[in-house]
């Protein structure tokens, strides 16, 4: 289930690629028959503009960057200013416009006269691929949690504020919010983020209690993964498959009839007649390695960067266990928390050491009936989640 010059970004809606050097990497223009804008802005045209940029990682990676206005506002001197969108693990930037406009975040913000923009990390479906490597080389796919706060939420983010000159909100969802945390909590962002609303918000994940999730913490991923020698891992290859029936099996659960429950727990306001339109862009792949750094995190109890061994370890941190992000140093004035109680992998519990660790002055918000999936795909998310979201931004 799913982001130079005006004059020639608006004359150049091509493969022209116009490049311009920016730190931290190149913005290009791209027109893609397939992409995000193409698929889901294009038909309704009469009311929304969409752009398409990618931009180069210092690794190489070329990540999407979607760019949406509602043109009801032709001049944009009404706009409210940018907000950046931040997909959850397993999705892309699609999953902000998966439903109707009245039903979806990218629409609801753009209705409101936010200029928004949709992020899409490395090798997810709406990014650009990699400036030289392949889905069949392993280093195409060798990242996990510390790369995407690193390297792509910094490099995507810095996009914007090149192209507007201007402060951004933030809205991040599942790991979004986790690749934000650790960004801050080390200091990045911090000059170009106006405020920070989390959605379903992870840190830690161990009272997760999603069934498949717990399933495959609990059989260490890391070494299942290993005895298929996979580094990619999606439901749409057969390995991909192997996993799930693996760890379904072992679990006693029956995946295959609600995997979107198996994952997240049982959302209560997703229209699903609308599954089977889901289903055609979710999920997307992610790195064995993203998935084996959150089982993890599950089996320390910890926030921290991947653990590569001692000896790795050692290498590349100068020390024998990897280092914890450190929630105490990120500002909290203008941070807003949402959560939900039915909500299985941003648990409760969880969301509750991470308010502890937090420096007092954030906002606070819960949804009883919510899970994970509601905060981006209920049918009443915009009087539920973002009517409150914008108010956030514009006290």
């Amino acid at each position: 289930m799913w982001k130079i010059v005006f004059v020639l970004l608006f004359t150049c809606w091509g493969l022209c690629s116009i490049g311009l050097s920016i730190n931290p990497g190149v913005i290009r223009v791209e027109e893609n028959p397939e992409g995000l804008c193409s698929t889901f802005v294009q038909p309704y045209y009469f009311k929304y503009d969409c752009h398409e940029y990618s931009s180069s990682t210092t690794d190489g990676f070329r990540l999407g960057v979607q760019r949406i206005k509602s043109r009801a506002f032709p001049s944009g001197s009404e706009l409210k200013g940018p907000v950046f969108l931040n997909h959850g693990i397993l999705s892309g930037g699609d999953t902000w416009v998966l439903n109707q406009p009245d039903e979806s975040p990218g629409f609801i913000l753009a209705d409101a006269g936010y200029d928004v923009w949709i992020g899409n990390a490395r090798t997810t479906r709406y990014s650009y691929g990699h400036e030289y490597l392949t889905e069949e080389d392993e280093a195409f796919w060798d990242w996990s949690l510390d790369e995407l706060a690193a390297i792509d939420l910094p490099n995507m983010m810095h996009l914007v504020n090149n192209i507007t000159n201007e402060r951004m909100y933030y809205i991040g969802f599942s790991q979004g919010t986790q690749a934000a945390l650790a960004a801050l909590s080390e200091g990045k962002l911090v000059d170009i983020v106006e405020k920070v609303a989390l959605l379903a918000p992870i840190a830690y994940v161990s009272h997760t209690y999603t069934p498949i999730g717990f399933a495959a913490a609990v059989l260490h991923l890391d070494k299942v993964i290993g005895f298929f020698a996979e580094f990619a891992a999606s439901l749409y290859v057969k390995t991909g498959q192997q996993y799930i029936d693996l760890i379904c099996k072992t679990a006693n659960l029956r995946c295959y009839g609600d995997l979107a429950s198996a994952f997240t727990g049982i959302n209560c306001c997703i229209n699903n007649s609308r599954m089977p339109f889901y289903s055609k862009y979710e999920t997307q792949a992610t790195s064995t390695k993203n998935l084996i750094h959150l089982a993890q995190l599950y089996r320390t109890k910890s926030f921290q960067k991947y653990d590569y061994g001692e000896a790795e370890n050692k290498r590349r941190y100068n020390f024998r266990y990897p280092p914890a992000y450190r929630l105490s140093k990120i500002p909290t004035q203008n941070l807003l928390l949402y959560n939900g109680a039915m909500d299985s992998l941003a648990n409760v519990v969880d969301v509750e050491r991470l308010k502890m660790e937090l420096f007092p002055g954030y906002r606070y918000m819960f949804k009883p009936t919510y899970a994970h999936l509601d905060f981006i795909l209920a049918y009443n998310c915009k009087q539920e989640v973002y009517d409150h979201v914008m108010a956030f931004f514009s006290e």
